[in-house]
């Protein structure tokens, strides 16, 4: 790799999401402890190692071409081309999920599957960027830069005595270019990776990169520090995040597939599966996937979409249980809003409010956890929420995380229970289409 030239060269190198970028040994931070092992708290069946994968499904999700009223003569009559009929896999009497979701039928029929349909928040935005923002912060106001996720690592250091936590740098852990703002925080910095080889990268020492280059590297990222949230994530993330990358090359190394992964969101899953089996201590993945923004000839390409998901999402968890570890992953799916009941003249939809997540691994409480909005009592054409997407934030800190939601999260959520065992289950609610 070229060498950064200028402290401009090297801001664009650093701030790009390389999280093992050495300083000549100007702030120096090793992983004390790969892998921690505090189980649980006193008191609680909470273990402390549990691992949360967060998917992130950008554009907007039509929720209700995935998880379908397949007997709703309002759903039929509103999207006359783009309604499903054929090929569904039936969940119920009223309820199918899309044709591509095939393998989503297989974890519900293996009791691993959570829907929560109806997710979202008062007042909804439209807006892409607005509405990842709420739900990137669990604020509908926006918050203030930092996100639900980075609210939680900071949670779980401030709440340890175990110093190998604390230090650790890959304590959550971003899958892709950018990080997003669900993992800011002002005190722990997720690096993002789009490959094992991003580990370990490093500048050494040379005529282009001396000692008044690396003064002149650090004074930038000093001024950049303290301005902002984001400003402050990147040029921690440039000056901290020093980590010793031998043994995640090892590790890593040593992992082999059990599972056939597909393409796109796949590959960034098998990764995912690959540094759970490092057990490097991480707590948090974070990945995305797009091209939910479906205001076109939607049916075809959206069934893709959801086929990819529910196959890389069944492969993940294949490949872990042939490891004996998927006990200790969940993985949460959503989507920063759904798309309106009506189709638009394109054969597509356009931006809504409301629309499922998906809560999936051997330890959730499988089934539905709340009725579907009604599709004839709407608020400007969009379907109304019935669950604010905050319960079950809180509901996964509680029970899979172990963390105390209201550190975490602003505002009085009555945590949703998703996780068998833990929690007061709630009452099955109806979910028959209105």
């Amino acid at each position: 790799m070229k060498k950064p030239s200028s402290r401009r060269d090297f801001l664009k190198v650093g701030l790009g999401a390389l999280p093992a970028i050495s300083l000549g040994g100007t702030v120096p931070l090793l992983i004390p402890k790969l892998a921690f092992a505090d189980n649980e708290t006193p008191g609680t069946v909470v273990p402390k190692d549990n691992i949360l994968v967060v998917l992130q499904l950008s554009g907007g999700n039509d929720g209700l071409n995935t998880v379908i009223p397949h007997g709703n003569d309002i759903y039929h009559k509103a999207r006359p081309v783009i309604a499903l009929k054929d090929g569904l896999h039936r969940l119920d009497d009223d309820w199918s999920l899309n044709p591509g979701m095939g393998a989503f039928k297989q974890l519900w029929d293996d009791g691993e599957l959570a829907i929560i349909p109806g997710c979202g928040y008062p007042k909804a935005n439209r807006s892409h960027f607005e509405s990842m923002a709420i739900w990137h912060a669990a604020d509908p106001h926006g918050g203030d830069g930092t996100g639900w996720l980075g609210h939680y690592l900071d949670h779980v250091i401030k709440g340890t005595r175990n110093s190998s936590i604390a230090n650790n740098p890959l304590l959550g852990i971003n899958i892709g270019r950018e990080a997003p703002m669900a993992v800011i925080s002002p005190n722990v910095t997720v690096p993002s990776v789009q490959r094992i080889d991003d580990f370990g990268l490093s500048f050494q020492r040379s005529s282009s990169f001396d000692n008044k280059l690396e003064r002149e590297i650090i004074t930038e990222l000093q001024k950049l520090s303290g301005e902002n949230p984001q400003q402050d994530y990147f040029a921690r993330q440039a000056a901290d995040a020093i980590i010793s990358a031998d043994e995640i090359r090892k590790a890593a190394g040593q992992y082999e597939a059990d599972a056939s992964y597909p393409g796109g969101i796949g590959q960034r899953l098998r990764l995912i599966a690959q540094l759970i089996g490092g057990n490097f201590g991480t707590r948090l993945f974070y990945a995305e996937t797009g091209g939910y923004d479906t205001h076109a000839n939607q049916v075809q390409s959206h069934q893709n979409l959801l086929g990819n998901v529910a196959n890389s999402v069944k492969a993940f968890f294949d490949d872990l249980k042939a490891k004996g570890i998927a006990d200790k992953v969940t993985l949460m799916i959503f989507s920063e809003f759904g798309r309106r009941v009506d189709q638009n003249a394109n054969d597509g939809t356009d931006h809504g409010a409301a629309g499922p997540m998906f809560v999936v691994g051997p330890k959730v409480r499988p089934g539905f956890h709340a009725p579907h909005p009604s599709l004839s009592d709407l608020g400007r054409g969009d379907l109304k929420h019935t669950m604010d997407f905050r319960r079950v934030y809180n509901g996964m800190l509680r029970d899979w995380l172990n963390a105390d939601p209201s550190e975490v999260i602003k505002g009085n959520f009555d945590p949703l229970p998703l996780i068998q065992g833990v929690g007061s289950p709630a009452t099955r609610p109806s979910t028959r289409p209105a």
